[in-house]
């Protein structure tokens, strides 16, 4: 480890034992459990935000989060002589949660659906509640349909086309229609309902639920003989109220917590782990019932999550990616991107039909 962040580290009441380099940050094995030293991106308002709720969960019985750790002089934010920001988090050895694997995902699932029923009522200052709320849907809509729009015309008015750009065209159509109809069924939702009640109650979304911030941990792994909890409470106690949870499990980076509408979360991790699973219409319905199963849905929450599935959110990033990339040269895996949401239409298609079925 290079020697300013041994000084970092000095400003820490903890014992170093190792510390290992991974991607844009070290792990620390330590007396009070594994950390992860990390330089801050985000303002201090935010962060103090994320730890506001990860200190509100680790008192309601959620304490493998990765909580920031306070320095000698009681900061969160820690700077090194030449004045750069670090934050030092827990952390826990294991890997990412395994999306080919239904064990875990039916974890994850019953997790997040634990995550949000504990994410409410949370205790936040007036100023947290004015800038944390998740953005209009139906204003995020109607900007990334203008967008879609843009960019067809300016592909359209091209003389030469790359192989990307004729694709795109030749699929636009379908997937446009997607957006049209998922804004139009959004106006006509309960939506406005759903937020209000989740601003008055103050409901938390993580943000970011992603295989990449569950961690399905395993104290066994090879290089962290010295991890440990670095909490009085034990997770078990937590794993008790989900009933059925195999094995422990650690929820990281909410640098893109907000206050909103839960489902959204989700219809985000359910996207995620249906496009890798070829929209599988059992491990979907699993899913919708294993959260039932902790936290009930109602039928306006299934209706938002019909319309965040119908709405083609692939495409929309692919669009937004080249329109503001290097148009004159577009990676080959953006094609393959636009090939494979069309090969998946089909079986989307059949899952949805049978997730509008539960709204008559």
């Amino acid at each position: 480890m290079e020697d300013r962040n041994l000084e970092l580290l000095r400003q820490y009441n903890i014992k170093i034992y190792n510390t290992y380099r991974i991607r844009g940050a070290y792990i620390v094995e330590t007396d009070k459990g594994l950390k992860l030293l990390k330089s801050l991106e985000s303002s201090k308002s935010r962060v103090e935000f994320e730890n506001t709720l990860l200190e509100y969960l680790t008192v309601q019985n959620y304490p493998y989060v990765d909580l920031y750790m306070k320095n000698s002089a009681g900061e969160i934010i820690t700077e090194d002589g030449a004045g750069n920001r670090f934050v030092l988090k827990n952390w826990f050895p294991g890997e990412e949660c395994n999306l080919r694997n239904e064990a875990d995902i039916a974890d994850a699932t019953t997790n997040l659906a634990l995550l949000h029923s504990m994410l409410r009522e949370v205790p936040l200052t007036k100023e947290q509640t004015e800038w944390t709320t998740y953005s209009d849907l139906t204003e995020v809509f109607d900007k990334r349909n203008r967008e879609l729009k843009r960019v067809r015309g300016y592909i359209r008015e091209k003389r030469k086309k790359n192989e990307f750009e004729i694709c795109y065209l030749n699929c636009y159509d379908e997937f446009y229609e997607q957006s049209q109809q998922a804004a139009e069924i959004l106006n006509n939702s309960n939506y406005g309902a759903l937020m209000q009640e989740a601003i008055e109650h103050k409901y938390i979304c993580h943000g970011n639920y992603t295989y990449h911030n569950v961690i399905m941990i395993n104290t066994n792994q090879i290089g962290y003989s010295n991890w440990k909890p670095s909490y009085q409470t034990e997770y078990l106690q937590a794993a008790d109220l989900r009933g059925k949870v195999n094995g422990n499990m650690a929820t990281t980076n909410f640098d893109k917590a907000c206050m909103g509408v839960q489902v959204i979360d989700l219809y985000q991790y359910l996207r995620k782990v249906m496009e890798k699973n070829e929209w599988d219409i059992d491990l979907g319905s699993m899913i919708l019932d294993t959260y039932s199963q902790v936290l009930p849905v109602d039928k306006d929450e299934i209706k938002l999550l019909y319309v965040l599935l119908l709405y083609p959110e692939k495409f929309w990033k692919i669009t937004n990616f080249y329109y503001n990339g290097k148009k004159s040269w577009v990676p080959q895996r953006n094609i393959q991107k636009l090939i494979g949401i069309q090969e998946q239409k089909e079986k989307k298609k059949k899952f949805m039909e049978r997730l509008e079925a539960t709204l008559d």
